[in-house]
């Protein structure tokens, strides 16, 4: 009985029930946008750490990240890979060949690091096919076949075919050169695939370089990256004594985890500010709506209604209302997620240059990912003070006498 007669109480105001629910859908919905933003962007940051340093968690030998030269390979690789390959974490692996050296021509050279990759195995960390121009990546029919960025074809007037030298310093330190023919052109942003890379084959860099199966850097990529200083905890004490320098990607751009905890930190204090701003909204606008109807509440009670049930009565049309408000809000919310997650935002639209930290070019188009824990919060938050926001005014009903409740507003 006091469900239906909860139900229409509502809808005899039905203006001032829609108000009450639109507030709270907007606030809702604007709360839970916001969310699906705040989110994607926390994930791009890591994520593009990740692209740009190869993995989350990096193994080379002994010294190669203070100071890189030929010699400094990682010893039983294939062993290595495969016990890599059987841990649960670990959800991809990348063997590779990086060496800082020049890209020639006959008439000019360019500085680069020339990373000889598997294109399959890189694939699970950067997709290099997505930012191709022209031509191929790496591809069979092409003898010695390497993909240079976009500014270094410019300047060093490479087209498709076009034979480059690689100069770098072989396993034993000394000078050594190949000879590579263009495959492809890259789109030059800063960071993995920008300005002064350029990618060669595995196979192609490791007999160049007289690496034999050898290979510089293992470029681990985990299924959670929380879990990436156990897993080289974990590394570094199986594979001591064996030469390894085993490192995360926090510690080969401590500038960019610094940058990371920072802009965290500042969007939790924007969140808190938010759903601050939204309780404080919905509170005030529900509270009104209950404070008017103290006229009405003593008419129940004239009526013979007990107290506590006029009580339980204000709180029951509070959910009722809570419950309408926040799906409507939750329609909302979803809509905009599925709108900006399919079309997305460009946030740099009016920047004429890339973003980039460290050398790590950041991603300025904005998407959204939902965070069920995050938005469970965030409901249960809003939930909660719209029915506290009731208390006081149903507190109120219950105890002034029914002549004094019809003399209100009177």
């Amino acid at each position: 009985m006091l469900t239906r007669l909860a139900w229409r109480n509502l809808w005899r105001n039905r203006s001032r029930t829609l108000i009450v629910t639109s507030a709270i859908s907007f606030s809702f919905g604007l709360m839970l946008f916001m969310f699906g933003l705040v989110h994607d962007a926390m994930e791009k940051m890591g994520d593009n750490v990740v692209e740009a340093v190869g993995g989350h968690v990096l193994i080379h030998g002994e010294g190669y990240w203070e100071l890189p030269t030929g010699g400094q390979t990682v010893e039983r690789s294939t062993e290595l890979r495969e016990h890599l390959e059987s841990m649960p974490q670990v959800e991809a692996v990348s063997s590779r060949v990086l060496a800082v050296g020049l890209l020639g021509t006959a008439a000019n050279s360019e500085a680069v690091l020339v990373q000889g990759i598997d294109p399959e195995d890189d694939r699970a960390f950067i997709d290099l096919s997505k930012r191709l121009i022209e031509g191929e990546l790496l591809s069979d029919d092409r003898r010695r076949p390497i993909v240079v960025a976009a500014a270094e074809a410019e300047r060093l007037g490479l087209e498709i075919g076009d034979r480059v030298v690689v100069t770098a310093s072989d396993v034993e330190g000394d000078v050594t050169r190949g000879l590579f023919f263009v495959d492809g052109i890259l789109e030059s942003t800063p960071g993995e695939a920008g300005e002064g890379r350029a990618y060669a084959t595995l196979e192609d860099m490791q007999e160049t370089l007289g690496y034999g199966s050898g290979v510089t850097q293992i470029g681990i990529r985990l299924v959670d990256d929380d879990t990436r200083e156990a897993v080289a905890q974990q590394l570094r004490e199986h594979w001591e004594g064996e030469g390894l320098e085993v490192m995360t990607w926090s510690d080969a751009v401590p500038e960019f985890e610094a940058l990371i905890e920072m802009r965290q930190g500042i969007i939790w204090v924007y969140l808190m500010i938010l759903v601050f701003i939204v309780v404080l909204g919905i509170t005030n606008t529900f509270m009104m709506a209950v404070m008017e109807r103290i006229r009405e509440l003593g008419l129940l009670s004239a009526l013979g209604l007990e107290p506590r049930r006029i009580g339980a009565l204000v709180m029951l049309e509070t959910v009722m209302v809570a419950a309408m408000g926040m799906g409507g809000g939750l329609l909302l919310g979803l809509t905009g997620h599925a709108w900006i997650s399919r079309h997305g935002y460009n946030l740099g639209a009016t920047i004429d240059h890339e973003f980039d930290v460290s050398g790590i070019s950041m991603d300025m188009v904005a998407h959204s990912q939902i965070h069920w824990p995050m938005w469970a919060i965030g409901a249960a938050v809003v939930f909660v003070f719209i029915c506290l926001a009731a208390l006081y005014p149903a507190y109120r009903a219950t105890q002034q006498a029914p002549s004094e409740a019809m003399r209100f507003y009177e």
